[in-house]
């Protein structure tokens, strides 16, 4: 997709980037969708952390509970 890019940090955790506030809701979604996978294998939830202007991460995290996707700002 057009303005938006993911990385993979390592498996079940990717950075998305987006260079447009109208892109972003779509390209947290596919992330979510590929660390999905590690989340149900691991039995956590996801965390998606604001890093900066444009700037996500999206992993599998064993804080938050199995099921849920949570937020945070840095």
């Amino acid at each position: 997709m057009t303005g938006s890019s993911s990385l993979e940090l390592s498996p079940g955790m990717l950075e998305v980037r987006v260079d447009h506030a109208s892109k972003v809701d779509r390209a947290l979604d596919d992330a979510i969708a590929e660390v999905q996978g590690a989340a149900t294998r691991h039995q956590t939830g996801m965390m998606i952390t604001r890093t900066g202007p444009g700037k996500y991460t999206v992993r599998a995290d064993p804080a938050v509970p199995f099921g849920l996707i949570r937020q945070q700002h840095q």
